[in-house]
């Protein structure tokens, strides 16, 4: 008898690159989280999926975040490598970044921020877009009705072969805005209901990306991002103001060239952009109709190599040059910066992971301070993922050109805001059968010395900045992950909290009464937790978000109410042939919670969507 068929040994094989992030809390906002929320903006994604506390003044209208106490200008936003915050707040509005328009999100805690830039004192977002070769044509139609007179359209095209990708998408929405909400200052004990006046927004937006693979190891990559939003600015409800008195339209183009080369253990890089800012602020009442204007130049060289399995180097160059015209300076005002990052990976023996970080920055020619950083991390277990973290770092964050230059009360004798953090954690991952199990937790200190304060002049009655504030924010932060499959059902489970001391040390007048007392909308107590369920085509999410008490005033006599959130998604697939069609049906703010984010800025109470999304696949 002739044996045609042979029985072999299992064979494993390995292969191990230097964990290029090791002590630093790197979280990356899962696929499924982001297929919820592909009508939304980005605060309300970051609000759903992360306990990271987002002051929203309401739908469409100013949403930033803040990263263990620390303030928005303290958040670095990078859209495929460059930073995209304004020269002049030296923030980003996340209300205007539409999910859509996004392939991945990561959130850099702490010193994890260094990897991409300086000044997040608290920490970064990394927005990426994605090249994908495998499809020869798709598209896709997403389209939702909500409440408030809400509509939401988009729609993308994607095509190309092995070489050559074109990515589209489009993107409009418009909203009256009109929601009824509960006026508890005229009334706090039966407080009257009202709609919300002067809330309406409309947003319109292209993103059009080309990708060209030259020969084997050469890829080039172009992108632009047009956007045009307007909006209402509703006043708080403590004011009667004429209908109509503020309004703000914003308009801005995003271009960037970048090409890549692959040779090897070697990577090499070079990108340059075009950013282009129009903004037109208008206020009836004072008189005021102002324009700004901003174009900046965005230039970076990365080199990378992984000298053998256990070892690794990063370079990068970076130029950028920002030019602003704007009826509030005197004059127009320019900005140059310089960046200079080396960044070396090192992996012993499998179980030791170290990260040695250095950054140096100039602004208009002058050296700012260095930022060195370390991370380690370290397998507990050699048969277990269970490891611990370690990172120290210090940072600086430099004045925005409004804390410099603003007519009148801006302060050119600012100093930089400098800090300094110190974070250990414990990471746990187990796999059992089609269960899978992610724990973490995270301790953190921080220490930011000269913080900027924008503070009445005795004087001259206008508001100037300062720097005044000792801040240390100290905490913890533990995550979960649970997802397992069992025949045609699947489901997801993630639970995030955060405990976050932001305490400013040092009273900075004789009647200051902030020392020691919490910062001012900063909640103490945060967490979020969502369930995702699959059956067949069927699937249900369910979302809980707790914001504790928010101070309104530095001595910490006036507080915001705490708040749960609980919204609920039921979707059906059907497909046809290479279409495929996702029905989902929401309701947000469950309960119908009466709060407030901001005082005096009401949120809407329920509410509902339905949207329609058809992807055809050839």
């Amino acid at each position: 008898m002739i044996l045609d068929t042979l029985n072999l040994k299992e064979v494993e094989i390995l292969s191990r690159k230097p964990d290029k992030t090791a002590g630093f809390k790197v979280v990356e906002i899962d696929s499924i989280a982001r297929s919820g929320f592909l009508t939304k903006n980005l605060s309300e994604l970051i609000s759903s999926a992360t306990p990271i506390f987002v002051k929203s003044y309401g739908q469409g209208s100013l949403a930033t975040t803040s990263f263990r106490g620390a303030s928005a200008t303290h958040t670095q936003v990078l859209w495929n490598g460059i930073n995209i915050n304004s020269p002049m707040p030296g923030q980003s509005d996340f209300s205007q970044i539409p999910v859509y328009f996004v392939d991945q999100v990561k959130l850099y805690y702490g010193a994890g921020s260094v990897f991409q830039t300086g000044g997040g004192l608290g920490g970064s977002l990394s927005l990426e877009n994605q090249v994908s070769w495998s499809n020869l044509l798709n598209i896709g139609l997403l389209q939702e009705i909500a409440s408030f007179n809400t509509y939401r359209n988009f729609a993308s095209v994607k095509t190309g072969n092995e070489r050559f990708q074109s990515s589209t998408r489009l993107m409009y929405v418009s909203s009256l805005n009109n929601f009824t909400y509960r006026n508890n200052a005229v009334n706090r004990e039966n407080p009257p209901e009202l709609h919300r006046k002067d809330a309406a927004y409309d947003q319109k937006a292209i993103l059009q990306e080309l990708a060209l693979k030259t020969g084997k190891c050469g890829l080039v990559t172009a992108r632009i991002w047009g956007q045009d939003n307007n909006r209402e600015i509703p006043s708080n409800i403590q004011v009667n103001a004429p209908e109509g008195n503020e309004k703000m339209r914003e308009s801005f183009v995003r271009g960037l060239i970048r090409f890549d080369y692959f040779s090897g253990q070697s990577t090499f890089s070079a990108q340059t952009g075009v950013l282009y800012d129009f903004l037109n602020y208008q206020n009836k009442t004072s008189y005021v109709d102002a324009g700004n204007t901003v174009v900046s130049s965005v230039n970076k060289v990365s080199f990378g190599n992984n000298f053998s399995a256990n070892f690794s180097i990063s370079v990068s160059i970076g130029v950028d040059h920002h030019f602003v015209n704007s009826e509030n300076y005197p004059g127009r005002k320019n900005r140059n910066e310089g960046s200079f990052y080396i960044g070396a990976n090192y992996n012993l023996k499998s179980r030791l992971f170290l990260s040695l970080l250095s950054r140096q920055e100039l602004i208009d020619g002058l050296l700012v301070p260095f930022i060195p950083s370390l991370g380690i991390g370290y397998k507990l277990l050699k048969n277990e993922n269970l490891s611990i973290k370690f990172n120290i770092a210090r940072n600086f964050h430099a004045p925005t050109l409004n804390d410099l230059y603003w007519y009148p009360g801006g302060n050119p004798d600012l100093k930089n805001e400098t800090g300094s953090t110190v974070e250990s954690g414990v990471e746990f991952k187990k796999q059992v059968g089609n269960l899978i199990l992610e724990m973490s937790v995270t301790a953190f200190s921080s220490d930011i010395r000269d913080w900027i304060m924008w503070l009445p002049d005795s004087v001259y009655s206008y508001w100037t900045p300062s720097n005044l504030k000792n801040v240390i924010s100290r905490g913890v932060e533990t995550g979960v992950k649970l997802s397992g499959k069992y025949r045609k059902l699947s489901w997801n489970y993630t639970f995030g909290y955060a405990y976050t001391s932001a305490q400013n040390k040092i009273a900075f007048s004789p009647n200051d009464q902030s020392a020691g007392k919490q910062l001012i909308y900063v909640p103490e107590n945060s967490f979020n937790q969502t369930l995702n369920v699959n059956i067949e085509s069927f699937k249900v999410g369910y979302s809980m978000n707790f914001t504790g008490i928010r101070y309104t005033t530095s001595d910490n006599l006036r507080y915001m109410p705490a708040f749960l959130m609980q919204d609920l998604k039921f979707g059906k697939r059907i497909i046809f042939g290479k279409s495929i069609f996702d029905i989902q049906f929401s309701v947000y703010n469950l309960l119908g919670v009466n709060y407030q984010i901001v005082a005096w800025q009401p949120m809407p109470g329920r509410n509902f969507s339905f949207s329609v999304c058809y992807n055809f696949k050839n």
